[in-house]
């Protein structure tokens, strides 16, 4: 069967299933028994929902939460409350938020391999659970998640997480680019770094008006998705987030780090110094903009970012605003095969140590993730007013609709359903298609969940290094310096030995050859 088959009959299976639900005569979750415990004549329980994003300020989410509000009340004498940590400096405002004894905090997003999730179980941050009462306080989650899963989300016997293990995305990270500039450049596609450096040469030589990628030098993406590509390295996402330490495929049951040692990153540091000189980004990358809406408007000839965004943000907006510029993604690893699936704790919520009622934050967060009119509303907003659904079970937004003027923001992404998620007609389903098409042959699953990394001692040492990183990779990444790349990687590799990078490996080594 080819692709495109399969590709149209999990589309169609995706539609028959939201139509079939929306025309069900109970689309509500079965009610909680522990909800018969509830004392009604009591004031309702505020529960307060921490996520990451920037407070909206236009009236809409309010209007959202209001409705939710009218069921919780109903259903669990219990209100929901959005507390925002801004995206600026989120991880360092993030952990202090949840350190904070007197910050009303009930439900935590977070995550493993980008939020500090560990960490913040180590420091007591997070309310150990048990099976029992996720059982009886978040039963119909309790029954969704295997056992097999559950034991990933515990330390020293306890559970900590409730797992987004019902929920498919790829936020594997690429460039998107322009399909007729890769034809200028006499390429097909870009299917690997090599390619990328054809297609922005073709930039430089034939369109002065484009800035090729307009890099801030602010990520460590690139430099990860370049050696991902070049070998087949998994890495432990929870020790740092720029995927430090890992394993290689190929060489399976040693702790590595290609950063640390190896031809790959020196590789990387080459061709990054060639790009400078070539002028592939400007020379001051401290004054680069918004590098996407430069793509959308044709003086920027690549976005970087994931496959989510691709299908979703992208592409679609591509369509509308330079409606004749096709775009495709390459995504890293793509030459290596090397592709690992999200972690089911990419987006997991967790219970605050200092919530006042977790039982019933537990009861709210298992209606928000089991009950579909909870859950479009927390997800997608007000029918008619944020979005309609069209016969063939379609999300779409409603004439007039005007995102600064309607817009919501809850950034539900600790708890997403693919049972209960409405395709948006906006998306480029057929690209997605094609690209989980591809990751399907080559992908596997993230292989470091409940492997106990993220220790007190560890943490205890990580700060140094990190710090050693935030000063060296940005800078090799944009080839901003004086010296040769070799030169500046054996500095950065000096530095981190002298941090004792060697030390946290053998450490790292050794809880490994304990599982």
């Amino acid at each position: 069967m080819s692709k495109r088959i399969v590709s149209i009959l999990l589309v169609l299976f995706m539609l028959m299933t939201i139509v079939a639900c929306g025309k069900g005569e109970n689309r509500g979750y079965q009610k909680n028994k522990a909800a018969s415990q509830i004392d009604f004549s009591q004031k309702p329980v505020t529960i307060t929902y921490l996520t990451i994003g920037d407070k909206p300020v236009n009236g809409r989410t309010e209007e959202v939460i209001e409705q939710l509000n009218k069921i919780l009340i109903k259903r669990l004498n219990a209100r929901l409350d959005i507390y925002y940590v801004g995206w600026n400096d989120y991880l360092q405002n993030y952990d202090r938020t949840l350190e904070n004894p007197n910050a009303g905090i009930d439900l935590v997003g977070t995550g493993t391999d980008w939020l500090d999730a560990w960490p913040n179980v180590i420091n007591g941050n997070f309310l150990p659970l048990t099976e029992e009462m996720i059982r009886e306080y978040c039963p119909e989650t309790f029954a969704n998640v295997p056992k097999t899963t559950w034991k990933k989300c515990s330390y020293d016997g306890s559970i900590y997480f409730l797992p987004e293990n019902e929920y498919t995305q790829w936020t594997n990270h690429g460039f998107i680019y322009r399909t007729d500039i890769a034809k200028e450049a006499g390429l097909s596609e870009v299917k690997s770094w090599d390619d990328l450096d054809k297609y922005f040469e073709c930039v430089i030589k034939n369109h002065p008006e484009m800035i090729p990628w307009d890099f801030a030098g602010d990520s460590g993406v690139p430099a990860l998705g370049y050696i991902m590509s070049s070998m087949k390295y998994v890495p432990i996402y929870e020790v740092t987030t720029y995927g430090l330490w890992g394993e290689d495929l190929n060489n399976k049951g040693k702790i590595i780090s290609p950063f640390y040692k190896g031809d790959e990153f020196v590789e990387y540091a080459r061709l990054m110094k060639k790009w400078n000189q070539m002028g592939v980004w400007r020379n001051n990358v401290s004054t680069a903009e918004d590098n996407t809406e430069e793509f959308y408007a044709g003086t920027s000839s690549v976005a970087q970012h994931h496959t989510q965004n691709f299908f979703t943000l992208i592409k679609p907006a591509m369509r509308v605003k330079n409606p004749d510029v096709g775009v495709k993604f390459y995504w890293f690893g793509k030459e290596s095969g090397n592709l690992m699936r999200l972690s089911d704790l990419h987006g997991a919520m967790a219970i605050s140590a200092y919530s006042k009622n977790p039982e019933r934050a537990l009861m709210v967060y298992d209606m928000l993730r089991n009950d579909e009119d909870c859950y479009r509303l927390l997800r997608y907003g007000i029918e008619g007013i944020q979005y309609t659904v069209t016969d063939s079970g379609m999300m779409e937004k409603p004439s007039g609709y005007n995102e600064a003027k309607d817009g919501i923001v809850t950034n539900f992404w600790w708890g997403r359903r693919d049972v209960l998620e409405i395709p948006d007609s906006a998306n480029s389903w057929d690209d997605y298609y094609e690209l989980v098409g591809s990751y399907e042959h080559v992908a596997i699953d993230y292989p470091w969940d409940g492997v106990p990394f993220s220790t007190p001692q560890i943490n205890a040492q990580l700060s140094e290094i990190t710090a050693i990183c935030d000063k060296y990779i940005p800078l090799i990444s944009t080839g901003q310096y004086d010296v040769g790349p070799e030169e500046m990687v054996a500095e950065f590799r000096n530095e981190l030995m002298k941090a004792g990078f060697e030390r946290i490996t053998g450490q790292l080594q050794r809880i490994y050859n304990a599982q």
